[in-house]
């Protein structure tokens, strides 16, 4: 048995409902069987938690004012790094880490921005959850913003800063764990033996999806706070539907996740769009469903939602940037797109074709069943700690 410490920026444990949460709660939970783990969480406030049974250890809460986070991330520039780690640093989690690191074995912290607390001197095994190569995901975001978009300047330089980062890590940490390592050819400075791929999960959920000449429904499931999805939300209501809709005026777009109030009053302007902020019960929105789309235009390993839609059965449209992961065959277990032109044929095809939109949902929910169950795929996590 294992004593792990797992450092992390968000609660996971919260009823706000987010990919990375899930993710680490999974990973806390499943390490949890066998070890003694405990957790630090540092947040802006400390959230509403769910009960859990399955994870006994303690928790430690540290709160982050914004006033601090905003003057720590100015800081960060004049060591030349992430402003981020600046951002979500906290002085008195840091010195609770460096009281306490020597009773334990392992610290896991999750994603880039928590390495920040890394105590000095610890001998134990150090273990980065950095899920996706961030500057990947950064450069690319760089590349879809508009040159009048002031945020371009501050996601170019934010690139670099983690770039550089990202190689400081290889010395501090043993292992480096990402969801996907399909992007590393295009990270050259990552090297691919520190690297452990560690898929996402899925829970085995009852299928639900039925095909119905009349069903109406496009579904997007993610936290729309997050630029990637919330891009892609705003291009397909602008850019999709309305071509959609001249064909097909009935059906609706339906957008379930975290969202602020302000993107929720813009996007619940345009027709047939309904914003339905986080759910945690999916069953009566996925009737009348035809498919969940992943429309990313930034993407950097394998999408939650993914995973999400194919366990009810869900037919599932991504995007080429958004497929990266071998296990799964697209035209099989799920369609993926290219084009916008591409992106409406496969939603005309579904809406349309009940042989094509069974196929999908049945193959996809028998790949998901059967190889991404969260205890399979984090198996591989008792090997590295």
């Amino acid at each position: 048995m294992r004593k792990i410490l797992f450092v992390t920026t968000r609660n996971p444990f919260s009823k706000k409902y987010s990919g990375d949460r899930l993710r680490s709660s999974q990973i806390i939970k499943y390490l949890s069987k066998k070890n003694k783990v405990d957790m630090i969480y540092i947040d802006e406030l400390n959230n509403e938690t769910v009960p859990d049974k399955s994870f006994k250890g303690n928790k430690f809460f540290f709160k982050r004012s914004l006033f601090l986070s905003l003057i720590n991330s100015f800081l960060q520039l004049f060591k030349i790094n992430p402003l981020q780690l600046g951002f979500f640093y906290s002085e008195k989690a840091h010195k609770f880490i460096e009281n306490q690191h020597n009773n334990y074995d392992v610290i896991i912290f999750h994603l880039l921005r928590s390495t920040k607390h890394m105590p000095s001197n610890f001998t134990g095994k150090k273990i980065l959850e950095m899920t996706d190569v961030y500057s990947d995901n950064y450069k690319q975001t760089f590349n879809q913003i508009s040159f009048l978009n002031p945020l371009l300047y501050l996601y170019f330089l934010e690139y670099l800063l983690i770039k550089n980062y990202e190689k400081k890590c290889l010395d501090i940490f043993d292992k480096i764990v990402l969801v996907d390592n399909n992007n590393l050819n295009k990270s050259k400075h990552i090297f691919k033996d520190k690297v452990v791929k560690i898929s996402n999960g899925s829970f085995s959920q009852k299928k639900i999806f039925i095909f119905k000449k009349n069903n109406n429904k496009i579904l997007f499931i993610g936290n729309i706070k997050y630029l990637p999805n919330k891009e892609a939300c705003f291009y397909f209501v602008k850019k999709i539907l309305p071509k959609i809709n001249k064909k097909f005026p009935e059906i609706e777009f339906h957008i379930i996740g975290e969202i602020s109030i302000l993107n929720k009053v813009i996007l619940m302007t345009y027709k047939n769009v309904k914003v339905l902020g986080p759910k945690k019960n999916l069953n009566n929105l996925i009737k009348n469903s035809i498919c969940g789309i992943s429309n990313l235009n930034i993407a950097t390993g394998m999408q939650n939602k993914i995973l999400n839609y194919m366990s009810y059965g869900i037919p599932t449209i991504c995007s080429f940037k958004s497929f990266n992961n071998s296990v799964l065959k697209k035209n099989k277990d799920l369609l993926v797109y290219k084009n916008d032109e591409q992106l409406i044929n496969l939603i005309f095809k579904l809406k349309t074709n009940k042989s094509l939109s069974n196929k999908i949902s049945n193959n996809g929910y028998k790949k998901v069943k059967t190889n991404f169950n969260w205890d399979l795929v984090l198996k591989k996590y008792s090997k590295i700690i």
